[in-house]
């Protein structure tokens, strides 16, 4: 924890080990004493303010200001025009000049970057409370873009001020069709089906916890599906029904084959997102047909090819690690976890108590994302800053200061889905927990309904859980007293549960001899994921990556790419390669 002294306005770094009064030599004075180590310094956690009783001096918790992410204004030029070809265009696709004009609809010539040349387009402008916030550019062969570097919100937001039901829909023109059907309250995402991240959820999450019921009317095709499938995730299933467009695929498709009134009278048919636990086949019709189209699909691939032909990622599922405490647990489960969210955008939240103080955890997880140790001496300001921004967009952390069950930490974790869009959850480690075992209930029959517990949280918020849990006291092996045997999930203490309930299943083993970790794959629920077998890695304690120790492939490589890309950040020189 960081403290800030009244007395001199310094920041100090402070291990608290436990809620309440914590005693502690003073961090301001107990350098300059003969007894440096008195505990004349107390710090409460629960009124976040501390005290000297040596040099008087008082501290309070300091946290670090949070840099609000700037966006760009766009520049609106009063355009209030719209060419006879894009006014043809829409009365085509039966929107009249009354939406238009009340949407302020108009032309103008933009150059677009899919084309390489200016282009005459539509433009749809974004506001908040009467406020331009960006524009959407739609040329006539469906090129598109949004300013660069302006806020991402929903098109049309304005438009549920005070109510509580919203139609959400996947394009402009969707919405439109929607006002000149007379639903009013109607609004269409910014980016598309195929974008990864719903930044627009984000920026209006307080707005849209007051709306009590969402219509999805997103396109009837399969991203048309992902996406409604996201936003169900994000605003809550009991808060979500679906719209079904027949034999359309959007709602301007609708509106031309069946009229105004129709499409006005569409949401009376909405279904309800089904009731947990009760379902029938046509509640996944879509899903069944996607199947059918595409097969059984992989997962997530990370990039670092002898894994990904061993175990590809899934949302919704319960991964389990386990390995010798000190052979690299967390630095594995923080390594793929840094992966994932590069590749795919996945955030996460963390309940890991054995990586506190948080910013010890930030520090960790900045070396792996820069490719530098976290000091002043290799990461520049800038880098610091860049750095900063992605892991507060991406990484968040549940640190209750009393209740730690299971029940609390799920709970936490379910605002985090609704409030940051979180796909992946930490638990690190399972003994960090407070474990409650109801009356009569054996510790076997506790870790199953624990484990079920993560697994259905896993499932219903589309979230991929890791579970770091320690096995029992191992043995060293009988033919080599200086290595232990490489433990299983079922040497997890407890229950045999713990390899049965996984979707995934891990083991982190550390040969010290020759400084090689290897990442045990025990356990890929379905076949089409993956399969049993390891991995060996070598360790980078600058920082804190992994890389493959016997081939030319380095995994470095692609996140150093993903760096100079995303983050413009040099990657500091490896020194040497030291193991856990």
């Amino acid at each position: 924890m960081k403290i800030k002294s009244n007395k001199t306005a310094k920041v100090y770094e402070v291990y608290i080990s436990h809620t309440g009064e914590n005693r502690m030599p003073c961090p301001e004075c107990s350098s300059e004493r003969k007894k440096q180590n008195a505990k004349s310094f107390s710090f409460n956690t629960t009124k976040g303010t501390g005290h000297c009783l040596h040099c008087g001096a008082s501290f309070y918790e300091f946290r670090e200001p949070v840099v609000k992410k700037e966006y760009k204004i766009p520049e609106w030029r009063n355009r209030t025009h719209l060419s006879d070809e894009a006014a043809k265009y829409m009365r085509g696709r039966l929107i009249l000049d009354d939406v238009l004009n009340s949407m302020n609809i108009s032309s103008a010539t933009e150059y677009m970057p899919q084309a390489e040349k200016d282009q005459s387009v539509i433009c749809f402008p974004y506001y908040r409370n009467g406020q331009l916030v960006n524009i959407k550019y739609r040329s006539g062969n469906k090129n598109f873009k949004l300013c660069k570097d302006a806020e991402l919100i929903f098109y049309n937001l304005d438009s549920l001020q005070g109510q509580t039901e919203a139609v959400i829909v996947e394009g402009e023109i969707d919405c439109l069709s929607m006002l000149q059907a007379g639903v009013k309250n109607c609004v269409s995402v910014p980016n598309g089906a195929g974008a990864t991240s719903l930044e627009y959820i984000d920026n209006c999450f307080e707005q849209l916890a007051l709306i009590e019921k969402f219509f999805i009317a997103v396109d009837n095709d399969t991203p048309g599906f992902k996406l409604r499938e996201e936003l169900i995730r994000r605003l809550g299933s009991e808060k979500c029904s679906i719209v079904n467009f027949k034999d359309c695929k959007d709602a301007n498709e609708y509106l031309v084959k069946y009229g105004s009134f129709e499409l006005g009278d569409i949401l009376k048919s909405a279904v309800d997102v089904p009731v947990e636990g009760v379902y029938s086949c046509k509640d996944f019709y879509d899903e069944i047909y996607d199947l059918y189209l595409h097969g059984f699909q992989p997962g997530a691939t990370i990039g670092i090819q002898p894994l990904d032909e061993l175990i590809t990622w899934n949302t919704g599922r319960l991964a389990i690690v386990t390995g010798i405490p000190g052979h690299g647990k967390s630095e594995i489960v923080d390594y793929l976890v840094v992966l994932i969210n590069f590749i795919y955008g996945w955030k996460t939240a963390y309940y890991s108590p054995e990586n506190h103080p948080t910013s010890y955890h930030f520090g960790k997880l900045a070396s792996k994302i820069s490719g530098k140790s976290f000091d002043s001496k290799y990461l520049n300001h800038n880098e610091f800053e860049r750095t900063y921004n992605f892991i507060n967009d991406n990484f968040f952390f549940i640190s209750p200061e009393d209740d730690i069950t299971i029940e609390n930490i799920l709970a936490k974790g379910k605002y985090m889905v609704r409030k940051h869009g979180i796909k992946v959850m930490v638990i690190d480690p399972y003994n960090k927990l407070d474990h409650l075992q109801e009356r009569g209930e054996s510790e076997t029959q506790y870790i199953s309904r624990f484990l079920d517990r993560l697994a259905n949280f896993a499932r219903i918020n589309g979230v991929l859980v890791f579970l770091v849990a320690h096995p029992r006291k191992m043995s060293a092996k009988k033919d080599n007293p200086g290595l232990f045997e490489i433990p299983t999930l079922y040497d997890i203490n407890g229950s045999a549960n713990f390899f049965n309930k996984a979707d995934y299943g891990l083991t982190v083993y550390l040969n010290r001899q020759d400084s090689i970790v290897t990442l045990h794959i025990q356990k890929v629920k379905f076949k089409h994921w993956g399969h049993t077998g390891s991995v060996d890695f070598k360790y980078n304690s600058i920082n804190g990556r992994i890389f493959l120790s016997e081939s030319d492939f380095n995994t470095e490589s692609y996140l150093n790419q993903a760096n100079q890309e995303n983050m413009d950040l040099q990657v500091q020189p490896n020194y040497e390669d030291a193991p856990f």
